[in-house]
């Protein structure tokens, strides 16, 4: 009894050591990377949304929409405190007018957000060599078999910073821009 009892065991033991091994080799050849974060947080990607927020075409969108803003509170504040007294055609008038506003500004912040989703669009494709390069050399280093987008994963250690490889590549890619 006391020798099926330690064959037992043995074997326990064995299967719980392979496992263990094979978990530790299958997690490092696994990473996860967030792509447009890597690509979106690289100097080149940050003076380029630098110099769009700075540019004229920029200034004058954001401005005019911020003009606009300014207005609708005013007329906004104008209908609250003399909105009892106004007359029905004003506070309709009043009304027409934060309507086109509205209409107005929602038209000039979609405008601004093209503007910098064209942006990103032209920084992903600037970097996409120099990214596909990075990454390969960087799993080849680090014995990595899968590299998953992070928003294609439902979970993973984000306490283990050896999983993510945007840093890393972030990293790399600032240091082949120079």
């Amino acid at each position: 009894m006391k020798l099926s009892l330690k064959i037992v065991l043995l074997g326990i033991l064995t299967s719980l050591l392979s496992l263990s091994a094979y978990s530790e080799q299958s997690s490092a050849g696994i990473a996860v990377i967030d792509v447009q974060g890597a690509l979106l947080s690289t100097e080149a990607a940050k003076q380029a949304i630098e110099e769009l927020q700075s540019s004229k075409a920029w200034t004058e969108v954001a401005e005019e929409a911020q003009l606009k803003v300014t207005e609708a509170q005013e007329i906004q504040q104008k209908l609250e405190k003399e909105g009892p007294t106004m007359s029905e055609e004003d506070k309709a008038d009043s009304q027409s007018r934060l309507r086109s506003l509205s209409q107005d500004i929602q038209f000039l912040q979609q405008k601004l957000g093209q503007m910098q989703e064209e942006l990103r669009n032209q920084v992903v494709r600037d970097q996409a060599q120099r990214f596909s390069q990075v990454t390969s050399e960087l799993m080849k280093a680090k014995g990595i078999k899968f590299l998953l987008r992070t928003e294609s994963v439902l979970g993973w250690d984000q306490g283990d910073p050896s999983l993510n490889l945007t840093p890393e590549v972030i990293e790399l890619l600032n240091q082949k821009e120079e």
